[in-house]
């Protein structure tokens, strides 16, 4: 059924003011010009200056009948403008442009009455209001529950995923088969104030009473440059800065155990030549989630990644890019070196050591998506000194860890694989675009991962895994993941179980996500 058309404002007014012209011409010309009268009609017109009271009290009722209709007409158009102005945002709030009256209407003037004279009230126009106070709008956007102001100032998203796990060991002297609640994140994300970007999210299902793991502000000035501060990802490995919900494994790689992960800190960071090099240069703490510094020095992080074919229209070349990191730091006395735990988290091949002094970072990876295939792979090294940590105050040698990973995903449904990883299923199994079920998207996956660490002497340790495994894209927010996967350590006594070399491994995963 077609909706009723309003009748524009602008065009009642004016209508309105064409009658009144109308009505004021035709009296003054009545009045200014009378008609020619011969010597018959002199009688007539001297019997109209001698009109009676009653004659004079109708014309009055008939003047006030018009002011009558005229009040009503104006009321009639401030209610129009009052039902604009609430229901029509201005520009700025998702594409949204308020209709607005050239001129508006003073309520008071309508209102006020002519004591003096005893008439009915006379309409006033007066210049146009400050405007009121945007409204606040609320709903779904396709993607995240949102609320925003009608004027662009303040918008907040609510977002979160949870993830249910199965961890399952087929070999060995090994841990408990087990379910568990990995992931439960909610976050609040949006804009304050137009130029501000904001992120507050929290872990539901942290068991170090550690709630919070992104909270920071964004100064997007432009494209190529933009200062954040307050805790996120450090920008070092790519792997790392992915989001943990488009992970295409159950766990990340082995390597992972060399990223810094979320610190507080501040940074600097954008995107030139239309994405061709993207930077991040930063300063964090890099001791762990809100974790204080404790030493003088922070760490400094900086980032570089090309994409050199990013505009080209090949599609062999332009998802390919290629970049790397370099950070240095400095632990104090009694810090703790990086460790080494395997992918399905359960065994920890290499304890964490005592050290102290510089710490250096480095980094080398590269992404290339075609189509509906994505290979991927990285390269890190951490060098951490134990500088006075020998007899005497002498120095010991260095921790090394290396550590590299190649894996391999195709979309066997045909959909394109993004940088970022997530995927779009074209035939969801419950929304069909014509209605009917459908079997989602799925993915085949590969991946090898090695990692060796060492501290100059007898102490070291090597762990390599190999995992295969299927995605299943139920829909856009519902996800299913399964892993099969084959752990080896090369000195199985430094395990929590001597004598266990290798172990095969089962992880799924059931994610939810809006």
């Amino acid at each position: 059924m077609r909706a009723t058309q309003p009748v524009r404002p602008a065009a009642a007014f004016l209508l309105l003011i064409v009658m009144g012209s109308l009505i004021a011409g035709k009296a003054q010309v009545s009045k200014s010009n009378p008609p020619p009268v011969d010597e018959g009609q002199e009688e007539v017109v001297a019997n109209q200056a001698n009109k009676t009271p009653n004659e004079i009290e109708e014309l009055r009722k008939e003047v006030q009948e018009l002011r009558a209709l005229v009040l009503q007409q104006q009321q009639a158009l401030l209610k129009i403008q009052e039902r604009i102005d609430a229901n029509a945002p201005s520009a700025g709030a998702n594409g949204l442009v308020a209709r607005t009256v050239p001129v508006s209407l003073d309520r008071d003037s309508v209102n006020r009455h002519d004591s003096e004279e005893g008439s009915a009230p006379t309409p006033a126009i007066s210049q146009p209001k400050a405007q009121k106070e945007a409204p606040l709008l609320a709903g779904w956007n396709g993607q995240h529950f949102f609320l925003r102001s009608a004027d662009g100032n303040f918008e907040a998203n609510l977002s979160g995923y949870a993830q249910v796990d199965f961890r399952g060991f087929q070999r060995g002297n090994h841990p408990p088969n087990t379910f568990l609640i990995r992931r439960a994140r909610l976050g609040l994300e949006g804009k304050l104030l137009r130029d501000f970007d904001f992120k507050i999210e929290g872990d539901f299902a942290d068991t170090t009473s550690t709630l919070l793991r992104d909270f920071w502000i964004r100064f997007p000035r432009n494209q190529a440059l933009v200062l954040t501060f307050g805790q996120f990802r450090v920008p070092y490995s790519q792997e790392e800065i992915r989001r943990d919900a488009e992970q295409d494994f159950v766990e990340r790689s082995l390597v992972n155990n060399l990223a810094p992960s979320r610190s507080p800190g501040v940074m600097i960071s954008g995107v030139l030549h239309k994405g061709v090099i993207e930077y991040q240069l930063g300063a964090f703490n890099a001791k762990g989630l809100l974790a204080l510094n404790t030493v003088g020095t922070a760490e400094t992080t900086g980032r570089l990644r090309f994409k050199p074919w990013n505009k080209s229209d090949n599609q062999w070349t332009k998802g390919f890019a290629f970049g790397g990191t370099y950070s240095m730091g400095r632990n104090a006395i009694n810090g703790t070196s990086v460790r080494g735990l395997t992918e399905s988290r359960s065994f920890t091949f290499f304890a964490p050591e005592t050290v102290n002094g510089p710490i250096i970072r480095a980094n080398g990876e590269f992404t290339w998506t075609i189509g509906p295939a994505a290979l991927r792979g990285e390269y890190d090294q951490v060098n951490q000194f134990r500088n006075r940590l020998g007899p005497h105050g002498t120095n010991l040698p260095g921790l090394v860890a290396k550590g590299y990973m190649g894996q391999f995903t195709y979309l066997l449904t045909g959909e394109n694989k993004s940088e970022s990883g997530s995927v779009t299923p074209k035939h969801p199994v419950y929304a069909n675009e014509k209605g009917r079920r459908a079997f989602g998207a799925w993915e085949l996956k590969f991946r090898y991962s090695s990692l060796q660490l060492a501290d100059g002497t007898a102490r070291s340790n090597r762990a390599q895994t190999l995992y295969t495994g299927v995605n299943w894209y139920l829909t856009n927010y519902v996800r299913y993941v399964f892993d099969l996967g084959f752990e080896r350590f090369r000195n199985p006594v430094l395990t929590p179980n001597p004598g266990d070399r290798s172990f095969f491994v089962t992880l799924s995963r059931i994610q939810v996500m809006w």
